[in-house]
């Protein structure tokens, strides 16, 4: 899959994705990937349906914290269960196979009795093939306590937001100013998100997408600091699909 994240309104912002779970814990959105990027510039995005689970030492889970995985153990493609547990001076994430097979397209994460509470965080993420910077460590967590079970179901929708919001950002507090975007994958593979000149983002067609990559007046990322700022310039102007 693949997204194509453009800013073109009048200042530099971020554009992020999240991922909403058919299933899992009760918890806030963690910004999975997330671009910051000066107007007239793109970043693109690929990745495929190759999980991972992972564990951070997060403290209490709070809006705006960063969740920086401590481990990431791949899974297999029909799902996986792992059993975080302390090991020597830390704590580690190890494959198990539960007594009761979980249903197909489950993730599992399951917790031992010393594992503290609101210290650690558990959760799963979607591998990035290739993107602007480092890949996003999270796509959906959960506080960790002792003895507890935690399932993630995939399926997965995803939204965009556009912000003050880092990659990795646990409940961006920028998501609580704008209408996320929902994504619709359902064309293909391919799908291009874009902030306008008013703050406003929309999904764009196979055209846009097109012209975008093919105009001089927008510039992908990554690329050399000042190539996207252009004194006294004007976002270009994409007009999206109505």
């Amino acid at each position: 899959m693949r997204a194509t994240l453009v800013n073109a309104s009048q200042s530099e912002t971020s554009i992020a994705v999240w991922v909403d779970f058919a299933g899992g814990p009760a918890s806030k959105p963690v910004a999975w990937i997330s671009a910051l990027l000066s107007p007239n510039c793109y970043a693109v995005y690929e990745w495929q349906a190759a999980y991972e689970l992972v564990w951070a030492d997060t403290g209490k889970l709070l809006a705006g914290k960063t969740v920086n995985a401590a481990q990431r153990l791949p899974t297999a493609p029909a799902g996986g269960a792992a059993r975080l547990e302390k090991q020597g001076g830390g704590y580690r994430l190890v494959a198990v196979s539960p007594a009761v097979p979980p249903d197909p397209g489950t993730l599992l994460v399951e917790t031992s009795a010393d594992v503290p509470a609101e210290q650690l965080a558990v959760g799963v993420n979607i591998r990035i093939l290739s993107g602007m910077g480092a890949p996003g460590d999270a796509a959906g967590v959960a506080q960790a306590g002792p003895n507890l079970t935690y399932r993630w179901t995939t399926g997965e929708t995803y939204y965009a937001n556009a912000g003050a919001i880092t990659q990795s950002e646990y409940d961006p507090p920028a998501l609580q100013t704008q209408t996320p975007l929902r994504l619709d994958f359902a064309g293909g593979s391919d799908v291009g998100i874009l902030l306008d000149q008013a703050n406003i983002l929309h999904q764009l067609g196979n055209a846009q997408l097109a012209e975008i990559a093919s105009s001089a007046a927008f510039v992908r990322m990554p690329a050399a600091p000042a190539s996207c700022r252009r004194c006294g310039a004007t976002a270009a102007t994409i007009e999206p699909d109505s």
